[in-house]
Formats: structure tokens, C-alpha cells, sequence
């Protein structure tokens, strides 16, 4: 028969250990603590090898808790009661939590055992910024309270049941996170269409990186009950997503951390939102997501901030497979303009297309920077002397680096006409006149052999196609004679030469 203890009073136990470590050993008793009652074991632990303990009281321990057995809350409609555990939470038998808190007042503590804890109210408490551990699987069903502390699940999960978007309470700022490793996360069940907080960080263990507190907001699309989970981890490009592998919208993913989004139960599409820090992590402008080993654009996001980032989301977002996300920059549109014809002493605006607002813009440069008023501005004066490629190489806020050119081409001085023209309407050298570009006034004539003008043109761009009053002309040498001027305008010129007309 089991032993009934009943504690409504305040029962202190300091004896000495009689069995392994701890001072309080359960051999098959049941031991109910009714509400307003405590218990506390100093200096060592509790061993529930055999029996019950229901606490509707206040039991505290300074050392673990270890049950082998059966240790329950104070029962559905009893008042709440509170296990106060100074080491470890130690379940390798049966929980049932009720209204009860289990608050781990120590300083490094373990959630662990071989069987998974549902607990009700989980407080991490004790000594600030202390780290609680997992080694196994979690559950909790009513508050998950990270005050300042925290919460490393390791390889594991931490879930938490209740759908109340205050169902995680945690300190300001960084102060109350959750840690992960590998497949390890946080997970919360949801079923309402409000923003969901996932307070993540990096593990405070892995010492030689970066600290990282970067939450993540889920918000589900609908009401019905989805369960999403998340994870940040350091080195996406040494966790195998390598963020040099990029589709052909982006430009940029970020290297130093990435998250991994989970959703294992449901199928509700989801808003996320990724939170960063522009001083320390760059300037993001969108999200990627790993897929056929390669990082893909997401889409449109909308910008924001909250908690103190900035803050990128992304609407209605279903594939979670494969987990990983990152912050990302997109390619934007570079145009240096079209290659221009320029004359020696003329200075033309160079003045290149950039899809970038102005506060995107970070760096323009010109090279060479021969022959301009300045390299490092968007729109430069050129004034060559010779035929000149300019590249042109702009830099986002983000670091994303795009280069385009144009060429700037000297026309020259001296007159460009031919000594031959064919007027057969062979549609190739039909018709004879001058192929300067640069010419701004032209008086241009053409006569036979015994002195007759035959043609005559003051228009840009006309020329002679080899006839006489509508008569085509015979083959032979002409005379030509022309007055002109370059598009400087500074004066003028003339020349004169023989064509010969062939058929």
C-alpha cells in the first residue's frame, strides 16, 4: 500500500542523503499538496523513482527534480501551483500539467530525461542571463516566460500550444531569446491572423562568431490552426547555402546569418517578417529563399520596422521546403546610354538610366576619368579628344555592384566624301553627297566635264543620285565643290574633288 502524504503546512527537508544524490527520495508514496501549502527541499534534490506528487501548493527544490514516475499540477479546477527547481528538470516518466508553473531558478539548468515535459507555465528564471538547456523535446500549453534568459533547445523543439499571440513573454530588447541547433527550433501553434513573435537568436556558446538576436513575426493568412517554427543560425555559405548562388533577380544574400522557417502543421500560406539590424548587418531591401540549390527572390516585400530593426515582409508565403531564408538585395537597372558621335572641343553630359531612388544610390564611379569634370558623380561632363569607352560602375546601399558602358566617338575634322558613287538603285551607294555627321551648314555643287552644274543642295543629309533634269547621266569623272560647317560653328570651310560615276 502507498503511503498518503499531505502537505498543507510548511514542510522544510535537510536530512542527509540516503539514496544516490538526492535528499528527497519517492519509493511509491502519493504525495498531494494542497493549494496554500509548500515544500522545500534545500540543498539537494527530489527522486520521484515510484509514486505521485500532485503540487497545488508551492514546492521548491534547490537542486533537480528527477521523476521516474508521476508528478502532476493540482488538477483541472485547482488553484495554480508552482514547482521551483534550482537544477535540473529531469522527466523520464509522466507529466500532467494542469494550472502549475514550472520555474527554473538556477543558473545553467537542463530540461531533459528521456520523456517529453508538457508543461503549463515555463519560467526561466535565477541568475541573469543564465541559459536553460534542452536535450529533449518540449511542450508548453500556457505561458512560455524567457524573461532574460536564454532558452538553447539545441537539436531540439520547443513548442508552444497555446494560440495566443502573448503566449512567449520575454524581457526588452535581446534580453529573453531562443536558441537553436541543426533541425532544432522554436515552434508556436496559431489560429488567428495576427502577428505571431518569434523571439530567436544565435547560441551564446559558439563563442568564436557573432551574437545575433534577429526575431522573426509569422502572421498565418487564415484562422485555422497551423503550427510554424523558426531558427536563426550563423554562416548560411558554411551551412552549404552558399550565398554567391544566386538567381538571376538577385544580387546579394546576406552572409553572416539566415533563418530557418518551418511549417509542420497546417496549410495556411503566412506573412513573414524578417527583423535586422542596418548597423550591424547591412542594408537589405528584400528576402530569398534556398531552393534547387540556389538563392530565389521572393517577390515584392514591404519594408517596416519593430523592436528596434528594420523590418522586411512578405506576404502569403507558402513553400517552407527547403527551411532556409535570408535577407537579400535585388539587381537593379543600369544604363549608361547610347554610344555618342562627338566632334573635337564639343562637351556633352553623360547621364546613365539607374532604377535606384536617391537614397539607394551609394557610389557612381566613371573610368577612365580622362576627359571629364568629375568621376564620381552620376552626371559628368565629357569632353574628348579622342574616341573614348566609358564604364560606368554604381553601388546600392545594400553593396550590390552593376557596370555598364558607352563609347564616345570622335568625329573628325576633315571632310568624309567618296571618289566613286554606283546610282544603279541597287540600294548600295546610290546616291553622292558628304558622310560627316558633324556638319551644321553645307553648299554643296556638282558639275560635268564641260563645266555644267548639273546638281546643287544647301540640305543636310541630301546628296546627288546621278541624274540631270530627271536624264540619268553618263558614266564618267565629275567635278564637286563645297562650302561647310562643323557644328562647333566656329568657322567655316571649303573643298573641292572629282567622283567618279559608275553604273
Amino acid at each position: 500500500m502507498k503511503l498518503l502524504l499531505c502537505f498543507v503546512t510548511c514542510c522544510v527537508l535537510s536530512l542527509s542523503a540516503w539514496s544516490q544524490t538526492s535528499l528527497f527520495n519517492n519509493r511509491g508514496a502519493s504525495i498531494y499538496m494542497t493549494p496554500g501549502s509548500y515544500m522545500i527541499v534545500n540543498n539537494d534534490s527530489l527522486y520521484n523513482h515510484t509514486g505521485l506528487i500532485q503540487n497545488a501548493g508551492d514546492l521548491r527544490i534547490a537542486g533537480s527534480i528527477f521523476n521516474d514516475d508521476s508528478v502532476t499540477g493540482g488538477g483541472a479546477a485547482a488553484t495554480t501551483g508552482l514547482y521551483d527547481i534550482g537544477g535540473d528538470w529531469v522527466n523520464s516518466g509522466t507529466v500532467i500539467s494542469y494550472q502549475d508553473s514550472v520555474m527554473l531558478t538556477g543558473a545553467a539548468q537542463l530540461i531533459t530525461g528521456t520523456s517529453i515535459t508538457p508543461f503549463h507555465h515555463l519560467i526561466l528564471a535565477g541568475d541573469p542571463g543564465s541559459v536553460k538547456m534542452q536535450t529533449i523535446d518540449a511542450h508548453v500549453d500556457g505561458i512560455l516566460d524567457l524573461r532574460d534568459h536564454e532558452l538553447a533547445t539545441q537539436q531540439y523543439d520547443m513548442l508552444v500550444l497555446n494560440t495566443s499571440t502573448a503566449a512567449i513573454t520575454k524581457g526588452s530588447g535581446s534580453n529573453g531569446f531562443v536558441s537553436s541547433l541543426d533541425t532544432g527550433k522554436l515552434s508556436r501553434a496559431t489560429n488567428t491572423s495576427s502577428a505571431y513573435l518569434y523571439p530567436t537568436g544565435t547560441p551564446s556558446s559558439i563563442t568564436s562568431l557573432p551574437f545575433y538576436y534577429r526575431p522573426i513575426d509569422m502572421t498565418p493568412a487564415a484562422t485555422s490552426y497551423n503550427i510554424y517554427g523558426v531558427r536563426v543560425a550563423h554562416d548560411p555559405t558554411g551551412d552549404t547555402y552558399d550565398v554567391d548562388k544566386l538567381d538571376d533577380t538577385l544580387c546579394r544574400v546576406n552572409p553572416l546569418f539566415y533563418h530557418r522557417l518551418y511549417h509542420s502543421q497546417g496549410s495556411n500560406p503566412s506573412k513573414i517578417k524578417m527583423y535586422y539590424d542596418q548597423s550591424g548587418d547591412g542594408y537589405w531591401t528584400q528576402m530569398a529563399h534556398w531552393n534547387n540549390g540556389i538563392w530565389n527572390y521572393m517577390g515584392t516585400p514591404t519594408t517596416g520596422s519593430g523592436y528596434g530593426f528594420s523590418a522586411i515582409e512578405i506576404p502569403n508565403w507558402s513553400n517552407f521546403t527547403p527551411h532556409p531564408f535570408a535577407l537579400g538585395s535585388k539587381k537593379f537597372y543600369l544604363h549608361a546610354g547610347a554610344d555618342q558621335d562627338v566632334y573635337s572641343g564639343q562637351t556633352v553630359s553623360l547621364n546613365p538610366t539607374i532604377s535606384l531612388s536617391t537614397i539607394d544610390l551609394a557610389d557612381v564611379q566613371w573610368s577612365p576619368s580622362t576627359f571629364l569634370d568629375f568621376d564620381n558623380i552620376k552626371d559628368p561632363k565629357a569632353s574628348p579628344t579622342e574616341t573614348t569607352e566609358y564604364v560606368v560602375t554604381v553601388t546600392d546601399r545594400s553593396g550590390c555592384v552593376m557596370k555598364d558602358s558607352l563609347k564616345l566617338i570622335l568625329l573628325p575634322d576633315l571632310l568624309l566624301i567618296p571618289t566613286a558613287f554606283s546610282p544603279n538603285k541597287d540600294g548600295l551607294n546610290d546616291i553622292f553627297r558628304p558622310l560627316n555627321k558633324n556638319l551644321t551648314k553645307i553648299a554643296f555643287q556638282i558639275f560635268d566635264r564641260w563645266g555644267e552644274k548639273v546638281y546643287e543642295t544647301n540640305e543636310l543629309g541630301e546628296g546627288w543620285d546621278g541624274t540631270f533634269k530627271g536624264v540619268r547621266q553618263d558614266m564618267g569623272v565629275y567635278v564637286w565643290r563645297i562650302e561647310y560647317q562643323l557644328q562647333d560653328g566656329s568657322k567655316s570651310f571649303s573643298a573641292s574633288g572629282n567622283v567618279t560615276l559608275v553604273k
